[in-house]
């Protein structure tokens, strides 16, 4: 007996490169940091990238944060093309990149005072939801 999906079923793509490719190029180099990436990613899926250091990891996720462009193929989240940073994603580094002198919290509304519209008040609630969320909110 054959097993059928109905469209209901099925969980939504967030994210989806197809056919990426990167090159870095100076006058005397040529290096293809991707090459042909086809990648999807559904709503709750939880993704590793592993691999050796020069591999294209950070290349990848610098194209899904819009801070670089495939030269390529594209990068699509949430059926969008992604030509630039934006407020739904974001890249979180692996070596420090708070202000020392601020507090967690402090850090986190640095961030948020970036986003157009929110009230003093809006970014404090946003910034207190998410710490808890993470268990950084003492």
């Amino acid at each position: 007996m054959e097993s059928q999906v109905s469209a209901t079923d099925t969980v939504p793509t967030k994210l989806v490169l197809e056919h990426v490719s990167k090159w870095f190029r100076t006058s005397s180099l040529h290096v293809q940091a991707l090459d042909d990436v086809t990648l999807r990613i559904a709503e709750g899926e939880f993704v590793c990238l592993v691999g050796p250091s020069g591999c294209g990891k950070s290349t990848l996720l610098n194209l899904i944060a819009g801070l670089d462009r495939a030269d390529r193929g594209t990068v699509q989240a949430d059926g969008q093309t992604i030509s630039g940073p934006g407020p739904h994603r974001l890249m979180m580094f692996q070596e420090a990149a708070l202000f020392p002198w601020l507090t967690v919290l402090g850090n986190v509304l640095f961030g948020l005072k970036l986003v157009k519209g929110l009230s003093a008040s809006e970014r404090r609630e946003k910034a207190e939801y998410f710490l808890e969320l993470v268990g950084l909110k003492r």
